[in-house]
């Protein structure tokens, strides 16, 4: 597959700046205890550039193969818990059936108009003027 330019440039940014970023901790550990020296200074300055180009240069010129080996790693992962996802997502399933079936019959006994008797709690529809089960006048 042919990529583009930029990949290339970014990759040769990114081992320039691992290079870099090595030579600048050799240069700062050499002029430590001479914090005035040339060796130090530039040591740190040339250290922290390399920081940013290896950074730089890896985020954007071995992006396509990190996320080749992101998505090859999620693929394993899946193939190797494709029983536990299955029974996992079955069980999201039945409850969710469960859950909706309750609320469905939670709606519907909340639209029928019941009220209980005062006499014997027992449960009658509100329109009622004698309980059913009692007898007594409501």
């Amino acid at each position: 597959m042919n990529r583009p330019r930029h990949f290339w440039i970014f990759k040769i940014i990114g081992v320039i700046g691992a290079a870099s970023t090595v030579t600048g901790i050799v240069l700062t550990v050499a002029g430590l205890g001479d914090f005035e020296s040339n060796n130090f200074m530039i040591g740190s300055f040339v250290a922290v550039i390399g920081v940013m180009m290896t950074a730089l240069g890896i985020a954007i010129g071995f992006g396509p193969e990190i996320a080749k080996a992101r998505a090859k790693t999620l693929r394993y992962i899946q193939e190797e818990n494709k029983d536990d996802l299955t029974a996992i997502a079955n069980n999201s399933a039945e409850i969710m059936s469960d859950a909706v079936s309750k609320t469905a019959n939670a709606i519907a006994n909340g639209v029928q108009k019941t009220m209980f008797c005062k006499h014997c709690g027992a449960r009658i529809d509100a329109d009622s003027t004698f309980c059913s089960r009692c007898g007594e006048k409501l």
